[in-house]
């Protein structure tokens, strides 16, 4: 990784620990910049606290998203050995940055972060469109499941991360696995 890449890279997590720490409108670029130890030009690339938190957003789901498709090609060719790949890889990404978890849940207010958490999402109930050849259930159908489940799964990582909740990592893998499987298979 070159020097820019890693300015980059500085620029985009002092970016997402403002958001952790106050919600999406509390990213600044410029005192993102500071944060990161760059000077105030460290940030010139992003014109609005917007532009820098639809990077922040667009580099972590891009990101999760290789993992998750790296983690779903690698397992066993069946329905559930894919659908805990993918999950894991889920849970392992916010386990190793929980303030990762924003992209999921804070959007609202901000246009264009709702259109890309929208975009993201369908990106993601594609997935189980495509890795549901066995279903008996139609593609469209099936689509509306992957959203359903990816609120339930976006519930169930929220109360995994809430240390006031009895909910552990393994049952909300395990919950989710069986969700994502009951959409595939119940008709």
């Amino acid at each position: 990784m070159d020097r820019g890449e890693r300015d980059r890279e500085a620029l985009l997590d002092a970016a997402l620990q403002q958001w952790a720490d106050g919600g999406w409108s509390a990213i600044d670029p410029s005192s993102a910049a500071e944060r990161a130890g760059l000077p105030a030009t460290g940030a010139d690339e992003f014109g609005s606290d917007v532009e820098l938190g639809c990077a922040v957003f667009d580099h972590i789901v891009d990101e999760r998203a290789a993992t998750t498709l790296a983690a779903v090609q690698a397992a066993a060719p069946n329905p559930a050995a894919r659908i805990r790949a993918a999950l894991t890889a889920w849970f392992d990404d916010v386990a190793a940055d929980p303030r990762r978890v924003v992209v999921l849940v804070d959007a609202i207010g901000c246009p264009e972060l709702v259109a890309r958490r929208r975009s993201a999402n369908r990106g993601f109930a594609e997935l189980m469109v495509s890795g549901a050849v066995d279903s008996r259930i139609e593609p469209d159908d099936l689509r509306v499941a992957g959203h359903f489940c990816l609120g339930g799964m976006g519930e169930i990582v929220l109360a995994w991360l809430d240390p006031d909740s009895p909910v552990t990592r393994e049952q909300a893998l395990g919950h989710g696995v069986r969700l994502y499987e009951s959409c595939l298979f119940t008709r």
